[in-house]
C-alpha cells in the first residue's frame, strides 16, 4: 500500500452523522493545503492506529552511532515545492544538536521562529517508517519520538545524499529537504554553521505556503511574462488588492546570515581528535554499523 493509500475499511466518514459531516466540511473549506495535509495525516494516523495496535509505537531508530571525531558536513538545503528552487548551501559542524540545526536553518531561510516544527529521517516526512524529532511543544503534548535537543546531526546523516526533513509552520506546511552534499576534516578554528551559497529570496511568514510564495514572487517581478496574471490571482487568493511593490519577500544576504550565524555558534577552537582520513574512515564505520 502507498503512503497515499487510505486504510482499508470504510471511507473516512462513512459512518459519521449527517450533521458531523457537515461540520467537517465547514471546519475544513477555510484551510490551507499544509492546514489540511496536517488534517489529513491525523486522521489517517488514527484510522490506522484503530485498526493496527502497533501503528501507534514509535518505528526503529535510524539513527547511526555519534561520531568520534567532529567533522565538517556541507549540506544543501531545498525548500520542497519552489520553483525554479530556493535552496541554501552549508558547512556545519556534524556535532550539532538538532534544536541548534533548527537556529541555522531559521536564520538561512529569513525565517522569525514564530511556528511550531519538526525533524524527521526516514523514505519520506509522512512515512510511518519514519523517526520524528520532536519540538518542545510536541514533547509536552506527548508526541511519539525523540527530542530534537537529544539528537545529532551526525546521527542522522553520514553519507553523501543522505537527507533529513524539517517541516516549519504546519499550516503553511514549509518542507526543508536537508541533502548530505560532503563529508571533510575540520580545522581550527572553525565556523560551527557558515552559509556558502543561496539561490532566491525568502517566503514571508504566513504568506500561505509555496503557492501563494511562488505567485508573489510572480508578482513582484514585472518582467515575468505571466506578472499581470500573478497579480490577479494573488488578489484573488487574499480576497483583496494586492501592491506588488508592497510584496514582503526575505531577501536573501549571505553576509547577513554570516553575521547572525557567527553570533549564534562561535567557532570552534579545536577540530576533534581525527584528522583527514581517520575521520572520513569513522564517518563510513559509522555508517556501516546503523
Amino acid at each position: 500500500m502507498s503512503d497515499d493509500d487510505e486504510p482499508g475499511g470504510s471511507p473516512a466518514g462513512a459512518d459519521l452523522p449527517e450533521d458531523m459531516m457537515r461540520q467537517f466540511t465547514a471546519a475544513i473549506s477555510g484551510m490551507s493545503p499544509g492546514e489540511l495535509q496536517g488534517v489529513l495525516r491525523e486522521l489517517k494516523a488514527l484510522a490506522a492506529a484503530d485498526q493496527d495496535p502497533a501503528v501507534g509505537a514509535a518505528p526503529p531508530s535510524r539513527r547511526y552511532p555519534r561520531l568520534a571525531d567532529v567533522v565538517t558536513y556541507r549540506v544543501r538545503i531545498d525548500l520542497k515545492g519552489t520553483r525554479p528552487p530556493l535552496w541554501r548551501r552549508l558547512e556545519l559542524s556534524s556535532d550539532l544538536l538538532l534544536d541548534e540545526l533548527r537556529r541555522v536553518i531559521q536564520e538561512a531561510f529569513g525565517w522569525t521562529d514564530s511556528h511550531l516544527h519538526q525533524f524527521s529521517s526516514g523514505p519520506n516526512p509522512h512515512s510511518p517508517e519514519a523517526e520524528l524529532y520532536l519540538c518542545p511543544f510536541q514533547v509536552d503534548e506527548g508526541d511519539i519520538g525523540i527530542p530534537e535537543e537529544q539528537v545529532r546531526l551526525d546521527e542522522v546523516l553520514a553519507d553523501p545524499d543522505d537527507k533529513l526533513y524539517y517541516e516549519y509552520d504546519f499550516g503553511d506546511g514549509w518542507e526543508h529537504v536537508i541533502k548530505l552534499e560532503t563529508v571533510s576534516a575540520r580545522t581550527a578554528p572553525a565556523p560551527r554553521a557558515v552559509c556558502t551559497g543561496g539561490r532566491r529570496d525568502g517566503p514571508a511568514e504566513d504568506c500561505g505556503g509555496v503557492y501563494a510564495y511562488e505567485l508573489m514572487a510572480t508578482a513582484a517581478d514585472p518582467g515575468r511574462a505571466d506578472h499581470a496574471e500573478a497579480v490577479a490571482e494573488l488578489d484573488h487568493f487574499f480576497g483583496r488588492d494586492i501592491d506588488p511593490e508592497a510584496i514582503d519577500m526575505t531577501r536573501f544576504d549571505i553576509s547577513e546570515i554570516n553575521t547572525a550565524l557567527a553570533a549564534a555558534f562561535p567557532a570552534s577552537t579545536s577540530p576533534g581528535a581525527g584528522q583527514g582520513e581517520a575521520a572520513s574512515a569513522g564517518q563510513g564505520e559509522a555508517a556501516s554499523a546503523g
